[in-house]
């Protein structure tokens, strides 16, 4: 079996979310405190979705559409609006696929998002959101 591309080590990724928090968390959580009124809020740190998530959407996408060539993984934050009184204003992660933007799909990494297929969403925040890696 051909190792995945892109593999980091434990510690590699520990200094990515080090770096993450040492850099922008405290700002983050600033936001949060202020949108929520409570000065000890923190903003979530991790999304978790199982192996079994991860396989139905691929499953899913690759039947809506032959020419998905990967995912990407977006940022965003839930607001008030959307009823999620657990993660109101708290940041997450959604993945939506992606398509060549060209003939040359070895050329074409990334490619283009594909908008006319759901995107997944509503992982699992870190328990509590705020832990840092390793939980």
């Amino acid at each position: 079996m051909d190792l995945p591309k892109g593999l980091i080590s434990p510690k590699q990724a520990k200094e990515l979310n080090q770096q993450f928090i040492k850099t922008r968390s405290g700002e983050l959580n600033k936001i949060v405190q202020k949108l929520d009124n409570n000065p000890t809020e923190k903003d979530a740190l991790s999304t978790w979705f199982s192996i079994e998530e991860i396989k139905n959407y691929i499953n899913y996408v690759e039947s809506k559409n032959k020419n998905v060539n990967g995912l990407r993984v977006y940022f965003g934050s839930y607001s008030n609006a959307q009823n999620k009184s657990k993660q109101k204003n708290l940041s997450t992660v959604f993945i939506v696929p992606t398509q060549s933007k060209n003939d040359d799909a070895d050329f074409d990494e990334g490619g283009s998002d594909i908008t006319n297929i759901d995107a997944l969403n509503n992982g699992t925040l870190g328990n509590p959101p705020s832990n840092e890696y390793p939980q």
